[in-house]
This record gives structure tokens, C-alpha cells and sequence, in this order.
């Protein structure tokens, strides 16, 4: 199974979506998002879910209708 930050990477790129406007869409800063996608830094709960609701990616293998 790939590991989270790279479905984040993954979804972003094919969304056309650069770093700067995902994290301005889910509140954290860029270098932040950078780092996380770097698995520099690890985001919290709450962060991880903004990220997979912008990318429009299930929470924890969930479907959407699931939630």
C-alpha cells in the first residue's frame, strides 16, 4: 500500500493543483505542506483530513458515503 504522502502527492499533481494552493485550501503553509509531503513532519488529525477532503480522497480507506 502507498504511503499516505504519496497518494497526497500523487492526487495533487493529477488535480493540477501546485503545493501553495493546496495549503492555502486546507490552512497550513506551503513549506508546511512541502514537509509533509516529504515526510518530513507529520500533519495532525484534523490536517489530514482537510487535505483528503480538498483532494476529494477517502479518510482511512473509507468511501465518501461511508463517512
Amino acid at each position: 500500500m502507498e504511503n499516505y504522502r504519496l497518494i497526497i502527492r500523487k492526487k495533487r499533481k493529477q488535480l493540477g493543483l501546485s503545493q501553495n494552493q493546496l495549503a492555502r485550501a486546507v490552512g497550513i503553509s506551503q513549506p508546511f505542506m512541502n514537509e509533509i509531503e516529504l515526510g518530513k513532519k507529520s500533519p495532525s488529525v484534523e490536517v489530514l483530513i482537510k487535505i483528503c477532503e480538498a483532494l476529494d480522497i477517502p479518510f482511512l480507506g473509507q468511501e465518501k458515503e461511508d463517512l
